[in-house]
């Protein structure tokens, strides 16, 4: 395969970055831990991630650089987040799936249909966005620890990047559930279900839950949103987060407080490449519950304290961006779910002669 005129820039979990310009190199960043420089030849171009993955990285997408403009930044870079099982680029293909979507419900004169999967194809390319502002917030806090102090894995410390951290999570949060819900009403329209129901409107997820009153839907969608759904599983979770940092408390300081962590990445040839972890506070529904009821708050000295009240089991919490980037696969692979129940074939639009009527100038750059 030919190399291809684009600049790639992988985003990769702890921060780091692996930058491949225009040829078969890939220069890794940061420096490893013993202060060298690693770096990665391709043997084609297609093979970015796999020679990376090889390496011992996990990636979380990729930035492509395809004009001037954006490698210098008055153009934001086409940025795509990486599905770890089945198409590579699932977010950003459902993105523009739930665009043709739209599309052909609005040549059909379906307005309900065509709103909601515009927004639909909007709210995936916004939760995809958001998944690359915290890893953006991940490399600056990388960027500041290691420029500031030596590195050493397993030091938990507190700067000006780390509340950036977890405030781009949060805005994660907010628009994954935000997404969430707009396939939990898209799926409603479109179900068989829908005239026997005395529901007049579905608009969240939890309406939708509570419309089955407890029978289990019929098609695999359904199975799959009312399964995610339960307790302790992964659609519950994200809810429960989204529901304390909006509800209750910031993430950091909701239950024991959160600290940035220095850790470490192993590669093959057993360097060490350093990395940041944001841990994310265990059980948040309980944790949403406690406050709530007020059992948080009747032990001021054990809660709040500053050098009591500190996060001691790093080992076994989640990290936010490994979090929402699995999130992320998830949200894409329940929205592929629905758009199978869409009564309306996907169509590309095409843009003809004719549309300048209308105004429109078609111009090519």
């Amino acid at each position: 395969m030919e190399w291809q005129p684009v600049l790639r820039e992988v985003h990769l979990y702890g921060g780091g970055r692996a930058l491949n310009c225009l040829n078969s190199t890939v220069d890794i960043t940061p420096k490893t831990v013993n202060g060298k420089h690693a770096r990665v030849k391709l043997k084609n171009f297609g093979g970015l991630y796999s020679d990376l993955i090889k390496l011992g990285l996990n990636i979380v997408g990729c930035d492509f650089f395809t004009s001037t403009e954006s490698a210098e930044g008055s153009r934001p870079p086409e940025w795509r987040s990486r599905n770890v099982i089945g198409p590579a680029w699932l977010c950003t293909d459902q993105g523009n799936e739930w665009s043709f979507i739209a599309h052909a419900a609005f040549k059909q004169k379906n307005g309900l249909l065509y709103d909601i999967a515009s927004r639909i194809s909007h709210q995936l390319r916004a939760c995809e966005w958001r998944l690359r502002q915290l890893s953006e917030a991940y490399a600056d806090q990388l960027k500041s620890r290691i420029s500031s102090k030596p590195f050493k894995d397993g030091q938990r410390f507190l700067d000006g990047y780390t509340s950036l951290c977890y405030l781009a999570l949060q805005a994660f949060l907010v628009d994954a559930c935000v997404l969430r819900d707009y396939l939990a009403e898209f799926y409603f329209e479109t179900s068989p279900q829908k005239d026997a129901s005395n529901v007049k409107k579905i608009t969240t997820m939890a309406g939708l839950i509570k419309s089955w009153k407890g029978a289990i839907p019929p098609d695999a969608a359904g199975k799959e949103i009312m399964a995610s759904t339960k307790p302790r599983n992964w659609l519950f979770e994200l809810g429960a987060y989204r529901d304390l940092v909006i509800h209750t408390a910031p993430l950091a300081k909701a239950g024991q407080r959160l600290y940035a962590v220095t850790r470490s990445f192993v590669l093959l040839n057993n360097e060490q490449l350093p990395g940041i972890k944001l841990p994310l506070p265990s059980d948040p529904a309980g944790l949403k519950s406690a406050r709530s009821s007020g059992r948080y708050f009747q032990d001021p000295e054990l809660n709040f304290a500053r050098a009591r009240n500190i996060i001691d089991d790093i080992e076994n919490t989640k990290d936010s961006l490994e979090y929402a980037h699995i999130c992320m696969q998830l949200l894409s692979t329940m929205s592929s779910s629905v758009s199978k129940n869409s009564p309306i074939k996907p169509e590309v639009p095409i843009i003809t002669s004719a549309d300048t009527i209308g105004g429109i100038k078609i111009t090519r750059e």
